[in-house]
């Protein structure tokens, strides 16, 4: 007869069998990445994977992600790969997409920098003349009392 296992046992053991389950889909997810020759990342690993991004770079499977970093790399310089039109077409239009978003940005900021300066001074003109109907208040009875 076998004995009974403690629920701390039972959690420890499902632990143990969900951190094994996640690291073998991290190398599957790996491998299938530098199959179809998507670029790896640690953020892309973890996120096709489905696991943390800490997990990712955790001893034992950091050293997978570097070693598939470097061989990408390596295939990279040496040009195995033929360069797709497409790829570099799809780059093209990022870039012109993100210098539009860029110009609206900075007009933008433009326009905020504008309303902040109007605000501003519209601050220090109400500022200046609270002060001045201050003083004025203040002269005005030392004025009248001294001419009596």
């Amino acid at each position: 007869m076998t004995s009974a296992r403690t629920p701390g046992q039972v959690l420890r053991e499902a632990h143990r069998k969900d951190s094994r389950d996640k690291r073998a889909r991290v190398l599957h997810t790996l491998d299938a990445l530098l199959t179809r020759g998507d670029p790896v990342t640690f953020t892309a690993v973890a996120k096709a994977a489905g696991v943390s991004n800490w997990l990712v770079y955790a001893p034992g499977v950091r050293e997978h992600i570097e070693a598939a970093r470097t061989q990408q790399a390596r295939t990279a310089t040496r040009g195995d790969e033929p360069r797709s039109t497409g790829g570099a077409l799809n780059t093209r239009t990022d870039l012109e997409v993100l210098r539009a978003y860029n110009q609206r940005l900075r007009g933008q900021v433009a326009d905020l920098k504008d309303a902040l300066q109007r605000q501003l001074g519209r601050q220090l003109d109400q500022l200046q003349a609270t002060d001045l109907t201050q003083r004025v208040s203040e002269l005005l009875p030392a004025t009248v009392g001294s001419c009596a």
